[in-house]
């Protein structure tokens, strides 16, 4: 029995390694299987992990959205009596009527507004200044003229004038000595008076005008200012458009012009122990005109130049505002016969009344909290910023319409942090005209901080990119 047991006993000894390999295997395959299932859920998770993060960096990306409705407000056709006219908001440059503003026709005295152009960019690049004294020359002194035909102040040769003096003579009496002489003031000395006002003429980039003399005389009656090669008949022309960049132009760069026409007596002292006044065209025009004129809306002038030619008939550069503030820059030309003075300033009133019967103003205050103006910004520490309008800007929208759009991004990768401080501008999503001379930057709105944010730290970044900000 014993033997019987002992080969039992080896028996049983010979099947255990065999059962070792099978367990082995069993456990190595459980392995294998826990590894691959390990490998698997990696692999998930870093195809998640990857998605996350491929979502989030295009979340998180600049993208731009539209707020708003898409307006159109082209100029308007104007119904007038004047041939030629145009109409343009005088602090945007947005066109708003026209008729003909494109046609070259003579200026004669608003032809000054170039010469004025031309002082005041001698007074910004410092080439003298408002109290800077002009000699009288023998060219420009006009004393002895007949003032019914040729308007003019009581100065002669040799005397000195300072340039403030005679800018606003130009402008409140359209004295052509005063143009004359400024004029050549300006002028660069290697430079006939033409050649400087062509100049400036190309400066603001007037193509197809013509310049002969800053008085806006014909040729012919320009005396010792006549240029010779030209034809005796020669005026100066521009457009109606292009007198309006002038307007606009000297409007900016001297907002003090407003108050010109207030003035009832122009005060000048040719010399240090004289003192002589002269009325003005806006005396003139409230002795003379304003009670001759339709004027239901109660529009008030406040400027800027007359001018008319036998050819072109009455004319008005005009600077008018409405009773709610806003601001025309206005052109009629052929508004009547030449020496007629109403029709060209009730066709100038004609012209507004009808831009305020199909316009609506549509203002972005200064301060104003525009359309969700609450912006994401993962570089500060609360992850949001509030933006404002920067700058008060109008936009003019055909009647029935009371909002206008505008493209801003979802969300801001700016430091820009300080109160006040402009962040980004949006472009309105409004199909208008404006004049060639403003840019685009000034047809956007400003959206500055409306209060000092901190910038967030490293983590807090982090955090902000990885909630999809």
């Amino acid at each position: 029995m014993w033997k019987r047991k002992h080969k039992h006993d080896e028996d049983d000894a010979r099947v255990r390694p065999s059962s070792r390999l099978a367990l082995f295997q069993k456990k190595a395959g459980a392995d294998f299987t826990a590894q691959k299932k390990l490998a698997i859920m990696g692999a998930m998770l870093l195809l998640i992990l990857s998605l996350f993060l491929t979502i989030a960096a295009l979340k998180n990306d600049v993208q731009t959205q539209s707020v708003g409705p898409t307006q159109t407000a082209l100029p308007m056709t104007l119904q007038v009596a004047a041939r030629n006219a145009i109409v343009i908001d005088a602090k945007t440059g947005q066109v708003l009527g026209e008729k003909g503003a494109d046609k070259q026709i003579g200026i004669a005295s608003q032809s000054k507004m170039l010469t004025a152009y031309g002082i005041l960019q001698g007074i910004k690049k410092k080439r003298f200044t408002w109290d800077s004294l002009v000699t009288i020359t023998q060219q420009s002194d006009w004393s002895q003229k007949d003032t019914a035909t040729f308007s003019h102040l009581e100065i002669s040769a040799g005397q000195k004038i300072a340039v403030k003096e005679l800018f606003v003579a130009m402008f409140t009496s359209s004295a052509n000595d005063a143009a004359l002489a400024l004029a050549d003031f300006a002028k660069e000395q290697n430079q006939t008076q033409q050649q400087a006002l062509e100049g400036w003429a190309k400066d603001l980039k007037l193509t197809g005008s013509k310049w002969y003399n800053a008085a806006g005389q014909v040729n012919k009656d320009a005396f010792d200012y006549q240029v010779k090669n030209a034809d005796p008949d020669a005026e100066n022309t521009a457009s109606v458009k292009q007198l309006a960049i002038l307007a606009y132009q000297i409007i900016r760069e001297d907002p003090n012009i407003r108050s010109y026409y207030e003035k009832r007596g122009l005060v000048y002292h040719p010399s240090a122990n004289e003192t002589k006044i002269k009325l003005t065209e806006g005396a003139k025009f409230d002795q003379e005109i304003k009670a001759k004129l339709s004027n239901s809306k109660n529009l008030i002038f406040e400027g800027l130049k007359t001018g008319s030619t036998p050819a072109s008939g009455g004319a008005l550069t005009g600077l008018i505002r409405d009773q709610s503030g806003h601001e025309f820059i206005t052109v009629v030309s052929g508004a009547g016969r030449y020496t007629d003075q109403v029709q060209r300033y009730q066709n100038t009133i004609d012209v507004v009344n009808q831009v305020l019967d199909h316009y609506t103003p549509v203002t972005y205050q200064k301060g104003q909290a525009v359309t969700k103006n609450q912006f994401k910004n993962k570089n500060l520490a609360g992850g949001h910023q509030n933006l404002v309008i920067g700058q008060s800007r109008t936009f003019w929208l055909t009647k029935g319409q009371t909002a206008v759009g505008y493209q801003r991004p979802s969300r801001l990768q700016s430091t820009v942090t300080k109160k006040g401080a402009t962040v980004l501008t949006v472009q309105p999503t409004l199909k208008a005209k404006f004049l060639p001379e403003v840019s685009a930057k000034e047809q956007t709105l400003q959206l500055v901080n409306q209060q000092t944010y901190r910038l967030g730290h490293w983590w807090q970044k982090i955090y902000h990119w990885l909630k999809f900000w």
